[in-house]
């Protein structure tokens, strides 16, 4: 049996395809598309152009999961593009409308659950930290003995810091402060202090999968290996910082349409990895879109 599920992001949304048979879940399709739906949020309502942008990518997308199911098997969800604004039921029903589709929004920690069912589904996870950086929400997940015991979405993600605090490119010396700042300030407030060191983090999301493509480019390190050393981050962005060369290419190379939102997104993953202790970063190819369809699709059948 075949399921589509778009996730509708707030800086790239995304359409998986899959194939259940057996127990075993197998991804057949796999396409992006980067919307910068978080740029559209002005005073806390999404514009009408981004509501449009959102539709479009949405026709295409089920113009492609048509291929492998039917329409009652595309399922999609949004996530901080939309749970915050305060014209969400407009949005919901020009999408409807335009695509037929009723996507459900997803609350903050209900992202961070099915981040987590669908990582551990893959990966055997035991004690540790989950972090999902996203284009405007970071969820962080605590799990012990292969459970979640504590989770949270934070309204900060790669794309809102950018465009709050960033004038250029890369972010000034000032830029970078106050961007520092805001992520501390999130940080040191969920009341996490008393957790201990972690010695690996695991990462999902693009930003997670970003800085493993530019690690295997800038430092030799093998692409199927799925963990990196967390200094890598510390170094990626002293390179950018300073301008290098070497460092803006590969950018430009690997992952042109995260130029303007790497730095951001990098920053919070290293404050991150800071706050935890963490050594190494076991990146995850798996997560929330895998989680839905375990968790609200397969539970159902």
């Amino acid at each position: 049996m075949h399921y589509a599920v778009i996730d509708m992001g707030s800086n790239t949304m995304r359409l998986s395809v899959f194939r259940y048979e057996e127990g075993k879940i197998i991804t057949v399709v796999q396409h992006k598309e980067v919307t910068g739906l978080a740029g559209y949020i002005k005073k806390n309502r999404i514009e009408i152009e981004g509501i449009q942008k959102a539709c479009d990518v949405l026709r295409g997308f089920k113009e492609i999961a048509a291929r492998f199911v039917g329409e009652n098997e595309i399922h999609a969800f949004a996530t901080a593009a939309l749970r915050s604004v305060i014209n969400q039921d407009q949005a919901l029903e020009m999408i409807h409308q335009a695509t037929g589709l009723r996507p459900e929004v997803l609350s903050g920690e209900e992202e961070a659950r099915l981040d987590f069912v669908g990582a551990s589904h893959f990966t055997d996870c035991k004690d540790g930290i989950l972090i999902d950086i996203g284009g405007a929400s970071t969820e962080l997940v605590r799990f012990e003995n292969g459970q979640p015991s504590q989770l949270v979405s934070m309204p900060i993600g790669c794309l809102n810091l950018y465009t709050k605090y960033v004038d250029k490119v890369i972010p000034s010396d000032k830029e970078r402060k106050r961007i520092k700042k805001e992520i501390l300030k999130r940080l040191y407030s969920l009341g996490w202090d008393a957790v201990s060191d972690f010695p690996i983090i695991i990462g999902i999301g693009g930003t997670v999968r970003a800085a493993h493509k530019l690690s295997c480019a800038l430092f030799s390190l093998p692409q199927e290996q799925s963990e990196m050393n967390a200094d890598y981050v510390r170094m990626i962005l002293n390179g950018l910082k300073r301008n290098e060369n070497q460092i803006f290419h590969t950018v430009y190379k690997l992952i042109p349409e995260r130029t303007l939102t790497i730095y951001t997104g990098l920053m919070i993953l290293h404050e991150t990895i800071k706050k935890f202790g963490c050594k190494s970063i076991s990146v995850s190819g798996y997560g929330v879109r895998e989680g839905y369809l375990i968790d609200r699709i397969l539970r159902s059948c």
